[in-house]
């Protein structure tokens, strides 16, 4: 096996392919990276015997001490781990290539799935490669830096992934009940979802700068500079419609306001052999909570009509497109309207446009490896996952030393903590 240089125009055609396709394994990345943090970027590609590309990655790199480098293959190395012999070969040619060009280490953090789970924890899948996997990188160098539960490392570890379906009303069915409901409450009192064809920053900035939240404004405009002629970042609106509001929040009232009449009638008849009087009694109790609700909507709806009669953007997200699927890189919500629950609706009208386009899965995001129902983390892992979707723990991050003397000066520079703990 043997090493060559690819072209952006190679590296691109051939990531697209991969199994392990991801936008980090790119070469608008590589631009992104480039202005960002400074990285420069070669496209390798792993040659077999007869010619044939059996493998590539992404090698991102930047000077540490003294004249070394290191490098670091985001998402990479685009190789099958399952075969020990090829992760053995293309390190191996990979060391010594870089040896030569004062490298000390390399940085990865592969799309391998260690296990599949649901929002208790509960493994749903498990990957019987891993510790083969984990044994043949040991061997090969690399050093594992730990399982870790929360976002210590790079790139998180544990992401929610939902898949996608052309028709929307079949994924809508397999959402929990919450999400749901939560869906039709915020398209019934005029929330909308709308797309930026300009990808503009300052407009996304012009609905964040209004609360504390900190999103890096360089590292936003970077990410759409690097990615928007390719036409993979796209940024969504969620506008409340206040006319609609308005009208809408009446309609709702009224509605309600007859059902609850009949309940009261129901409830006040006696009759329990034509009616289900217990039944009756609970729904008077959501009826009546829901009367309040939309009462307190019709005042609201009338202030917010007579303050923004154009209506209002309250949540907005960020999605970059990989092959076959698309990752909600980043996403906000004024808390102003949090009750509204514009970011439920944000991600669904998401998931239908790009079901649409044939696209097979969402990232939603990341989420912590803490299931326990007390954290402080555990309703935003809940509200993922009412998407009929799934948690991907991924197997880690690695540092493949290339010259153990340095690298151990290194850990002490930048106190390297490794766990492995699992």
């Amino acid at each position: 096996m043997k090493i060559v240089t690819l072209s952006k125009e190679e590296f691109d055609d051939y990531s697209s392919k991969h199994i392990f396709n991801t936008y980090f394994q790119s070469s608008n990345y590589a631009d992104f990276a480039k202005i960002n943090d400074q990285y420069n970027a070669h496209y390798l590609g792993f040659v077999d015997e007869s010619g044939n590309i059996i493998g590539a990655s992404l090698m991102l790199y930047k000077p540490l001490f003294w004249g070394y480098k290191y490098a670091y293959a985001p998402r990479g190395l685009l190789i099958n781990y399952d075969d020990p012999e090829m992760i053995s070969s293309v390190t191996k040619s990979i060391k010594k290539l870089l040896k030569k060009q004062k490298f000390i280490f390399i940085k990865i953090n592969p799309l391998i799935v260690v296990s599949e789970r649901d929002k208790t924890g509960k493994i749903i899948k498990f990957n019987n490669n891993v510790n083969q996997i984990l044994e043949t990188f040991k061997e090969n160098d690399y050093e594992h830096l730990g399982f870790n539960i929360y976002n210590e490392s790079t790139l998180p570890r544990w992401n929610v992934i939902a898949k996608l379906n052309k028709d929307g009303r079949i994924m809508y069915n397999y959402f929990s009940p919450d999400v749901k409901e939560k869906i039709s409450y915020a398209n019934n009192i005029g929330l909308i979802v709308e797309e930026d064809p300009e990808a503009s920053v300052e407009r996304f900035f012009s609905i964040v700068k209004k609360t504390t939240t900190k999103f890096s404004k360089k590292r936003l405009t970077n990410l759409r500079n690097a990615f928007f002629e390719s036409g993979k970042i796209k940024i969504f609106y969620v506008k409340l419609d206040t006319k609609k509001y308005v009208e809408n929040a009446n309609k709702l009232y009224s509605a309600e306001e007859e059902k609850n009449l009949e309940l009261g009638n129901i409830i006040q008849s006696g009759d329990s052999v034509n009616y289900d009087i217990q039944k009756a009694v609970k729904d008077k109790i959501t009826s009546d909570r829901l009367l309040h609700t939309y009462k307190k909507d019709i005042v609201t709806s009338i202030k917010l009509m007579k303050t923004y009669p154009n209506g209002i953007y309250c949540g907005v997200a960020v999605t970059i497109e990989d092959a076959r699927g698309v990752n909600i890189e980043t996403s906000f919500v004024d808390n102003t309207f949090i009750r509204y629950s514009p970011n439920t609706l944000l991600v669904y009208e998401i998931m239908k446009y790009y079901s649409k386009l044939g696209f097979n899965y969402i990232n939603i995001g990341a989420v912590t490896g803490n299931f326990d129902p007390q954290s402080k983390y555990y309703s935003l892992l809940e509200s993922k996952l009412g998407f009929n979707s799934s948690i991907l723990e991924y197997i880690g991050e690695f540092n493949c030393i290339i010259n153990p003397t340095l690298y151990k000066i290194y850990k002490r520079k930048y106190h390297v903590v490794t766990n492995e703990k699992k």
